[in-house]
């Protein structure tokens, strides 16, 4: 998913108020200097590296580490530059919970390439991360470059399926599921190799680690996910080396699941300082980040947004033919907003169009027309539009207002709602999320 703003870390670089860990009985707990300890998977990846031993699991030193990790993350709530108290606090260590489960998660879930299985991403309608789709369902399963796979199914009717293999945060190939050639009653299959092979088929780089499936829905009700099955066609190699110790693994994704909380809390923070830097209630120009895991047919426009009480966004644009576009908003963690309980989303079949036009109105409570986009309380945040195969990526125009003079802007021709239709509409939408994910 692209990720506009600075790059993470690099080699070396202590982020600001990072505090360098002491070396432990049994190496050095340098998990917090890995410069990808912001991403998920730097918890379930640590257990294969790192330098962390037995020792520091027995003496309960790797569990100081991540407390101490915590401690930090729970210090920089209160940091200079962030918003004081009030409801800003109740955001920030609710999302530090939620790095927590998402860190947590990485940690215990199994990831063995040769057996590989296509599960549902950890990032859903609660565990929200990095402004993920409110359209979306995530699924994949992690590779070997040296590897093959045959991934088998129908597409089902989700409005985009997606492959993509992922090098670290990049994005090695990827394709969408309408270019794959299917066979008359409508199955496919699809090959993960380094060279090529079958009529569908993607390569694994020398570097390639995970398989991501992205399925994005228009109708959450109506559309069907696609039904897809795994395989590995390689043979477990009969001996493999000897990997680190239960206890030693045990060890490093501790102290890496407190690093991941610090760094990323830090680390998206910073992103959305770097884009409110380029203006407030306003879309800056279209990116494509394939660099840190876009789809090559993702392009993203992004925006900060912060409202009063009394004031109201209104946002405008004229769609272009596409395969998928959205327009959804976060809040200042670069969470997506409850989307399950408020109208924080629309996309190309949940808006309504005035000739051509979308008009949405950004605000605190309901103004009584179609595309709301309620912010759920939150007074400052993000958003995001996605275009995907679209004619073009235009950049939406905004316009902020009192509330009560947004009559004075909208055209009579916008299109309004009663109470009993946003009522309708929200009930719809809590359906298709409970259809969406198990839980």
């Amino acid at each position: 998913m692209p990720r506009p703003g600075p790059q993470p870390h690099p080699p070396g670089h202590t982020p600001r108020g990072a505090v360098r860990v002491r070396a432990v009985t049994g190496g050095s707990a340098n998990e917090d200097a890995d410069p990808l300890a912001w991403l998920p998977s730097s918890v379930g990846t640590a257990a294969r590296g790192g330098t962390l031993s037995a020792a520091s699991l027995h003496s309960g030193e790797a569990w100081r580490l991540m407390l101490h990790a915590l401690e930090e993350a729970g210090d920089f709530l209160h940091s200079a530059g962030l918003p004081p108290g009030g409801e800003g606090d109740a955001s920030g260590y609710r999302h530090l919970m939620v790095l927590l489960g998402l860190g947590v998660d990485e940690a215990l879930r199994s990831s063995d390439p040769y057996e590989p299985a296509l599960r549902p991403g950890n990032v859903d309608n609660h565990l929200k991360w990095g402004m993920d789709c409110p359209d979306a369902l995530y699924s994949g399963t992690s590779v070997r470059p040296d590897a093959e796979y045959r991934i088998w199914g129908r597409r089902g009717g989700a409005r985009f399926v997606h492959f993509q293999v992922m090098a670290g945060m990049g994005n090695a190939g990827d394709l969408v599921a309408d270019d794959l050639q299917f066979e008359p009653d409508g199955t496919f299959e699809l090959f993960l190799s380094a060279e090529r092979r079958g009529a569908n088929w993607l390569p694994l780089t020398p570097d390639a680690s995970t398989l991501v499936i992205r399925q994005f829905f228009y109708d959450w009700v109506g559309e069907e996910p696609a039904q897809l099955q795994v395989e590995c066609l390689t043979p477990r190699p009969p001996a493999p080396p000897a990997g680190p110790t239960l206890e030693e693994r045990t060890a490093r994704q501790l102290a890496a699941l407190g690093a991941f909380v610090r760094e990323s809390v830090r680390f998206w923070w910073g992103i959305e300082e770097a884009g409110r830097a380029q203006g407030i209630n306003a879309f800056r120009p279209p990116v494509v980040r394939t660099d840190i895991g876009g789809a090559t047919d993702n392009v993203t426009v992004w925006g900060s947004w912060e409202l009063a009480d009394d004031e109201a966004l209104v946002v405008e644009m004229t769609p272009p033919p596409a395969m998928y576009w959205s327009l959804s908003l976060g809040n200042q963690w670069w969470e997506t907003i409850d989307y399950a309980g408020h109208q924080s989303s629309l996309n190309g079949y949940q808006a309504v169009l005035d000739n051509g036009v979308l008009r949405a109105v950004v605000a605190h409570r309901d103004p009584g027309v179609a595309n709301w986009l309620d912010t759920a309380g939150n007074r400052r945040g993000t958003s995001i539009v996605r275009w995907v195969r679209a004619d073009s990526a235009p950049v939406p125009t905004t316009t902020v207002v009192k509330f009560d003079d947004l009559d004075s802007v909208l055209p009579a021709s916008t299109p309004r709602v009663t109470a009993e239709q946003r009522s309708a509409a929200l009930a719809l939408r809590r359906q298709g999320v409970r259809k969406r994910f198990p839980r």
